[in-house]
């Protein structure tokens, strides 16, 4: 929670992934909690199990660009109070799926696990696309400033 917070104070491109999105909720003094169907989310043999809808303001739809995409559940927590970060799509039965700041430059939380799903689903591999670029951004401009002594 240390380094989620560190990222978010200095504006370090940061993807949490399932319990990394707890993890940079609970940095920002946000809070989880067992939801009440587990059984229905927490799948991990199944390649999709529902829909979120996103909102089409956020970052998030930029990256994938549609207000609603497939995703996967492997999880029994989601997000209570998240003061920092945008609640910005969420699953039928209403939990968050996507958090975000909009005070950043790339500092996103997502419940599912687009890692397993990246080379089959281009809205997947969006996600780390977008992040991937977000890092360089950080890596050109740390390199080209100029140093001081």
């Amino acid at each position: 929670m240390i380094i989620a917070k560190y990222c978010y104070e200095n504006d370090i491109p940061t993807l949490g992934i399932c319990c990394g999105q707890n993890v940079i909720v609970r940095a920002l003094g946000g809070t989880t909690y067992n939801i009440s169907n587990p059984e229905k989310h927490n799948q991990s043999m199944k390649e999709y199990i529902h829909n979120i809808k996103i909102d089409p303001s956020s970052k998030f739809y930029n990256i994938v660009k549609l207000e609603e995409i497939r995703v996967n559940s492997r999880h029994k927590k989601a997000i209570n109070k998240s003061p920092f970060l945008d609640q910005v799509a969420f699953c039928e039965d209403g939990y968050p799926d996507v958090v975000e700041s909009k005070d950043k430059k790339f500092y996103l939380g997502v419940r599912f696990h687009p890692e397993s799903l990246y080379k089959t689903d281009e809205n997947m591999n969006n996600i780390f696309k977008y992040f991937i670029n977000e890092c360089k951004k950080i890596k050109l401009l740390l390199f080209s400033s100029p140093r001081v002594p």
